[in-house]
């Protein structure tokens, strides 16, 4: 989250006029992530997040807004999308779409534990098995092909190391990855800063905005790659052995899934240190904004390299 589309209280304020809402208390904007613009708006009685999409089409929102909906008619943990007095959840502010989505309780944590990772490899797998017969997907706008793309912009403006890092990298990706894996929707960016706590328990999952349909085991990977790693940069096996078993406790993994999850934490690995090189190079101009450090998934990478 971000924010790259500063608003005034009068363009919130008549966009929240075609809401049954009460009047607005208050808003402010969020600085933590790096692809929308995120406000949270306060009224007399609730809270919301509202958000500013700066780059995703009406259509791929809309997959997002469904997905949404689905999961929390399900009772799933997550935000719910707010419809207006005609029935429409997508509105638009500055000629930008705009989403308004409830406000979950609980907050980040600060440290984690074997018992946290345990609790969110329970809450990934249940997503899972809540949308396995949900039809409707978009193929991940992110995979091989996007980082390949990705590199051959960027690569002139690397270091030569890393080029040499990058480029085998994704020789041994395309060669060895395997898409014959059980699949269905994923998160795709079950980051720490997108899953909420509240006494001990997950209370949300939140920034569906990267779900698509892909490998179970890439979604899992993606997920320790954040929750299990240490100071070093390597994987805390106790951590991932925690995360797997609460996963397993919901949705038994394949032996073939097993086999694959190194390759990947890697693959996983080289997404995330794309995207955070191309934000890097490319910075985008906002009021408030936040962008992550690359050199966090190299070191990750090249430890997964070794090992």
């Amino acid at each position: 989250m971000a924010v790259y589309t500063s608003i005034k209280i009068d363009e919130i304020s008549s966009f929240l006029n075609s809401y049954n809402l009460p009047d607005l208390k208050s808003f402010k904007g969020i600085s933590s992530g790096v692809t929308n613009t995120n406000y949270v708006i306060e009224t007399i009685d609730a809270k919301y997040i509202l958000t500013i999409f700066e780059q995703a089409q009406p259509k791929d929102i809309q997959y997002y807004v469904d997905l949404m909906s689905f999961l929390s008619n399900k009772k799933y943990h997550c935000p719910t999308p707010i419809h207006n007095q005609e029935g429409f959840h997508l509105g638009e502010i500055k000629n930008k779409p705009a989403l308004l989505v409830s406000l979950l309780s609980g907050g980040e944590l600060k440290s984690v534990s074997n018992d946290n990772c345990f609790a969110v490899g329970v809450s990934l797998a249940q997503m899972h098995q809540l949308t396995q017969d949900y039809r409707v997907y978009i193929t991940n706008p992110r995979g091989l092909n996007w980082m390949n793309r990705v590199f051959d912009e960027i690569h002139p403006l690397l270091p030569n190391d890393e080029v040499e890092i990058i480029r085998d990298e994704l020789i041994f990706l395309d060669q060895n990855f395997n898409s014959n894996l059980p699949s269905g929707i994923i998160h795709a960016d079950l980051f720490k800063d997108n899953v909420l706590f509240y006494n001990h328990n997950v209370s949300g999952v939140i920034d569906f905005y990267y779900a698509c349909y892909d490998l179970y085991i890439y979604d899992i990977a993606i997920a320790l790659n954040d929750w299990c790693i240490n100071e070093f940069f390597l994987i805390d096996a106790e951590k991932k052995r925690y995360f797997l078993n609460g996963y397993e406790s919901i949705r038994e993994l394949s032996e073939d899934e097993k086999n694959f999850l190194p390759i990947s934490l890697r693959l996983a690995a080289m997404r995330f240190w794309l995207s955070r090189l191309y934000d890097f190079y490319f910075k985008k101009d906002g009021e408030i904004t936040y962008t992550k450090a690359p050199e966090r998934f190299k070191k990750i990478l090249q430890n997964y390299q070794r090992s």
